[in-house]
């Protein structure tokens, strides 16, 4: 089944009370109240005329379609879901039985309509689990960066296994790729490096990830040299535009170039030091340090001890 993630964020524009009832009954909400041709109900349309109640996408402006057909798709299909509320810390984790009802929800608008009625089309979770973000460290790093209600495939199977407690066996096919980045650069500054001939690394000078075009980790080594290097899932064959982007930062003795990738066994091409990211999954999750990562990156871990569980309101 699919995972989606849903913000219910100050731009809701529903009141406090209304805002409460979702929390309270562990629901699902969106609130798109425009009609098809884009203006608000309260525009140039009559101001007797309520929100948009329909759950057709035809019927709503381009804006509002892909929440629209999320929210459908969601109740026809049944997936997990993880949810932020405003004015809450913790997100609600949960699960939606296929062919659920999308029931619309009334209540009052917030800041833009004070007085107003407004409907929103809401779901009801299932399972559900109280869990502070920062103990799951999917909703820190993958999940998605706007939307009301989106579709998320980044997480995998992490969300529906917090939800059902069953966790999969660790492997590194489990691992997002910024957990590989992270896991690499981690390698890089333990002991086992030097046993396998590559530089250990000081210090970063960028957050791992995105922050440059072409390379995934940017640190100083021990001996004071750049290391610049590139992980990726892909078999090395499959790399040759990252052996050329790693190539651009060649210059002779100054930069240590690596690329993490599926190969058998270390080797060298062009400049560039060639690593098996299975090799550094292994030897990592060997170490105290690595166990330990692995597991507070791979599944639910609590800081209070205790999973808080809901039982469905009645």
């Amino acid at each position: 089944m699919d995972t989606y993630y849903v913000r219910h964020t100050e731009k809701l524009d529903i009141d406090d009370s209304t805002r409460e009832k979702l929390w309270k009954e562990q629901r699902i909400a969106i609130h798109f109240p425009q009609y098809r041709n884009g203006k608000s109900p309260n525009g140039k349309i009559p101001r007797g005329k309520p929100d948009n109640p329909s759950l057709s996408v035809e019927d709503y402006p381009r804006n509002a379609r892909g929440a629209i057909h999320a929210l459908t798709d969601l109740a026809a299909n049944g997936g997990y879901v993880c949810a932020q509320y405003f004015r809450h810390t913790e997100c609600l984790l949960g699960y939606v039985r296929p062919k659920s009802k999308i029931e619309l929800i009334r209540g009052e608008w917030g800041s833009g309509w004070l007085g107003r009625r407004a409907i929103l089309k809401s779901l009801r979770l299932r399972r559900v689990k109280l869990v502070n973000p920062a103990d799951l460290a999917v909703i820190q790093v993958g999940r998605p960066q706007q939307g009301t209600i989106m579709r998320w495939r980044k997480a995998g199977k992490s969300i529906e296994e917090a939800v059902e407690g069953n966790y999969a066996k660790r492997s590194l096919d489990i691992l997002w790729p910024e957990q590989q980045e992270i896991m690499c650069s981690e390698f890089l500054r333990l002991s086992e490096p030097d046993r396998l001939g590559l530089p250990r690394l000081a210090y970063l000078l960028l957050p791992p990830g995105r922050t440059m075009k072409d390379i995934d980790i940017c640190g100083i080594s021990e001996s004071g040299r750049m290391i610049l290097a590139q992980v990726t899932h892909k078999e090395f064959e499959q790399c040759s535009s990252k052996v050329e982007a790693l190539q651009r930062y060649h210059d002779g003795r100054r930069n240590i170039l690596i690329l993490f990738c599926r190969c058998t066994c270390i080797g060298h091409a062009n400049g560039i030091t060639i690593v098996p990211l299975q090799q550094i999954y292994d030897t990592f999750t060997m170490v105290p340090k690595g166990k330990v990562w692995l597991n507070r990156s791979t599944q639910l871990h609590l800081q209070r001890g205790v999973l808080q569980t809901r039982r469905p309101c009645p």
